[in-house]
């Protein structure tokens, strides 16, 4: 069960960060890349697409659960990781459509935007 959790997270944080990827944007590939995935999908002005990027934070929540808090058997519940999985597999197909549909250029657009907005990045 919670291999499976962790597997979804994963899946659904690396096809979007390929998806962004696609579009132009930098996604860094150290840990501040969940930060810059969610921050993007957050900011993409498409509610469902920025409704993926606040489910995506709290199935990273679940995820860090399953993988390091061994105290926590609510996590191992299959009922559980069987509904986070199919969360994460519709997260992954709005994704999926969202971003090579009618909306990429609004999603790109808004992204700009909200990049121009919060500046350059401080040097790491």
């Amino acid at each position: 069960m919670r291999t499976a959790i962790s597997r979804a997270y994963y899946a659904t944080y690396h096809l979007g960060a390929e998806l962004l990827r696609e579009m132009g944007f930098h996604i860094s590939t150290g840990p501040q890349g969940h930060g810059d995935v969610r921050n993007r999908l957050s900011n993409s002005g498409v509610p469902e697409v920025m409704r993926i990027g606040s489910q995506l934070g709290d199935l990273q929540g679940r995820r860090i659960q399953a993988d390091y808090r061994l105290d926590n058997p609510e996590i191992e519940n299959p009922k559980t990781a069987r509904a986070l999985v199919e969360q994460a597999a519709r997260m992954i197909q709005t994704l999926e459509r969202s971003s090579k549909g009618l909306q990429r250029p609004q999603i790109i657009a808004a992204i700009k935007a909200w990049e121009q907005k919060i500046g350059p990045k401080p040097p790491p």
